[in-house]
């Protein structure tokens, strides 16, 4: 793959796009929300397009914890 500027990329055979945590919770509003977390939307939508059009794999994943996980506040973890 090769890149010119902060945003614009060419994938090439054998490349593939993988988008980690990408979710509702990291937004503005979400409730481990980051700043100005939702700019990357458009360009994670840019880059998902160009994928599909050059049929590359696209790979997406996600944390996810049961309702009652350790890590949660209720629990005596550090997340709300």
């Amino acid at each position: 793959m090769t890149t010119t500027g902060n945003q614009d990329l060419t994938p090439v055979a054998g490349d593939a796009l993988l988008i980690v945590d990408v979710q509702n919770d990291f937004l503005p509003g979400g409730s481990l929300a980051v700043p100005q977390g939702d700019d990357v939307v458009p360009l994670l939508n840019r880059y998902a397009r160009t994928f599909r059009r050059l049929n590359l794999p696209i790979f997406a994943s996600r944390d996810w914890h049961p309702a009652h996980h350790c890590s949660f506040q209720e629990k005596g973890g550090p997340w709300p």
